[in-house]
């Protein structure tokens, strides 16, 4: 009998001491809503054992008589235990809908219900004391019985955010609804079997279970409402279009990216088999296969590359499959561009070589006099050859990194002056250089503006005698650069080598979707006419030149 009856002192005394240790975890977490609600059902847990010590362990009833003066009957336990189960299990179930991101109106709502069961409850525990009829015990298990129906819905809450949402591993939302569970459970197994120990021994490992899982896991730092709305809210502002597609190769879900990449509505979708996306045949079995994305060209002429990565669920089985759709549109404008422009250089050096290795064989047959100036020439081929490679490869990395947006802002003055800087001399022609104030609207950037013009002054100041102007028009987006070099027979410059200097400039440029252009002024002045890309650059635009523009 003693060791029953220490037994039953420990087991309470350690259920009240895991609830104040779990209040005192949680007082740090009390300006979080769901945490106060926790907080709540450690409290009215630690006066629940408390009072059960009171009644049921100390030699019931003599030590409620002797601490309180109140003469009590032997089943108060019962009374008491129920009713703080009550209580305790209605502000878990606010805890649970506000650690699942449920509406203000619904919690109020909730908050209303059990605020009405509890005050019931109190109200038949009280009567319950005075006049232990079996009407009272009645009500009381009503109370019971509904304030169980909104745990059950607590619980289903729970384990609903990790099964069907994924916004939280099974593990934090078992042990809290599992301690829910065990909770409810303490007072009716007492009960059942008899034995008021019982009830301090399911709340002491409910208690436990709370406390292991605010210890462990981010209970309170990033609920799973906010988990799975930032989730969602990524995916929703990717660039990218991403769809879910079952194992069947069922649309399950689309982002809006992937809306207007495809030009179809979500609801529109789902359900459809993947292939009624694109207009070609693609298997899903074929792209989940591939290492390396597929491109598709669209109806509408935007390219696409696709991409698929498994879904798998827990037990690493696989559910369907996620499918990433990136516009490279762009990109591929890009390596068209960079792959006209290396073919360009390839064809050049390839010619010029030929010249080259001609004149390494006039030099063998010329006499010694004569030598020298085939060498200078040579000389003159190879060094605009190198020239002209480097000019390509500056051109080709702007674009490259990203040096064609449309509607660009740039401030074109900035890069004239700091051209102008770098190419005039002392002893050179001078640079005038005439901008608007304000920022022009074209589709490059200010590397790429720089690549292409560095190479058209280079040779406005190395052929001009004094000066070279540079004007900037907006309307559209134009630089004119003029230069008082002596007049020369154009027919004979388009044949020249002068001409090579602004060939990469100008085919960069018919690609880009500008234009460049050799004019002459009333004075007889040459003027190199640059107008630059703006706006949508895409290859329906673009106006085709030929070389004989110069």
């Amino acid at each position: 009998m003693v060791l029953y009856t220490a037994l039953r002192l420990g087991t309470t005394t350690f259920a009240a001491l895991v609830a104040v240790a779990l209040v005192v975890v949680l007082l740090r977490y009390r300006d979080r809503a769901s945490a106060r609600a926790l907080l709540g059902v450690g409290v009215f847990t630690s006066v629940g054992s408390l009072l059960h010590l009171l009644v049921a362990d100390l030699t019931s009833p003599n030590a409620a008589i002797a601490v309180t003066g109140w003469d009590v009957e032997a089943s108060a336990w019962v009374v008491i235990g129920t009713t703080t189960t009550v209580i305790a299990g209605g502000l878990w179930v606010l805890f649970a809908f506000r650690y699942t991101g449920r509406s203000r109106r619904v919690v109020q709502a909730t908050g209303a219900i059990i605020g009405a069961i509890s005050i019931g409850a109190v109200m038949t525990a009280a009567l319950a004391v005075r006049d232990p009829s079996p009407l009272t015990f009645q009500l009381l298990t009503v109370t019971f019985l509904l304030m169980g129906f909104l745990v059950t819905i607590g619980v289903f809450l729970l384990l609903w955010t990790s099964i069907d949402q994924q916004a939280v591993p099974l593990r934090e939302p078992l042990l809290l609804a599992g301690g829910a569970i065990v909770l409810l459970s303490g007072s009716f197994v007492a009960q059942i079997f008899e034995r008021p120990v019982i009830r301090p021994a399911l709340t002491a490992i409910a208690g436990g279970l709370f406390l292991f899982a605010v210890v462990r896991y981010p209970v309170f730092e990033t609920p799973p409402a906010v988990r799975v709305l930032g989730r969602d809210r990524v995916v929703g502002e990717l660039a990218d279009g991403i769809l879910i597609v079952d194992r069947s190769g069922r649309v399950r879900d689309l982002n809006p990216a992937g809306e207007r990449l495809f030009d179809v509505s979500r609801a529109s979708v789902l359900e459809e088999a993947f292939e009624s996306l694109f207009p070609t045949a693609i298997s899903l079995t074929d792209v989940a296969k591939r290492a390396d994305p597929i491109r598709i060209e669209l109806p509408d002429g935007t390219t696409v590359s696709v991409t698929a990565d498994p879904v798998t669920d827990g037990r690493g089985r696989q559910v369907g499959h996620l499918i990433t759709c990136t516009d490279v549109t762009a990109r591929q404008r890009r390596e068209e561009q960079l792959t006209l422009l290396s073919r360009f250089v390839v064809e050049v050096i390839q010619g010029r070589m030929t010249a080259v290795a001609d004149e390494v064989t006039e030099i063998e047959n010329t006499s010694f006099d004569d030598a020298p100036e085939v060498a200078g020439r040579m000389w003159e081929r190879t060094t605009q050859l190198t020239t002209l490679v480097a000019q390509t490869r500056s051109i080709e990395r702007a674009i490259a990194e990203n040096g064609v947006r449309p509607d660009e802002r740039l401030a074109v003055g900035a890069v004239l002056r700091e051209l102008r800087d770098s190419i005039t001399t002392e002893a050179g022609p001078k640079m005038a250089v005439d901008t608007p104030a304000d920022a022009i609207d074209t589709a490059v950037n200010s590397a790429l503006l720089a690549s292409l013009l560095e190479p058209v002054l280079e040779d406005a100041c190395a052929h001009a005698v004094t000066q070279v102007e540079v004007t900037v028009e907006t309307d559209p987006p134009t630089v004119r650069i003029i230069d008082d070099r002596p007049d020369v027979n154009d027919r004979a410059e388009k044949g020249s080598d002068a001409d090579l200097s602004l060939a990469v400039s100008r085919l960069a440029l018919d690609q880009l979707g500008g234009h460049l252009s050799v004019e002459r002024t009333s004075e007889g002045r040459r003027a190199v006419v640059v107008v630059l890309p703006s706006g949508d650059t895409r290859e329906t635009d673009r106006p085709h030149t030929t070389g004989g523009d110069a």
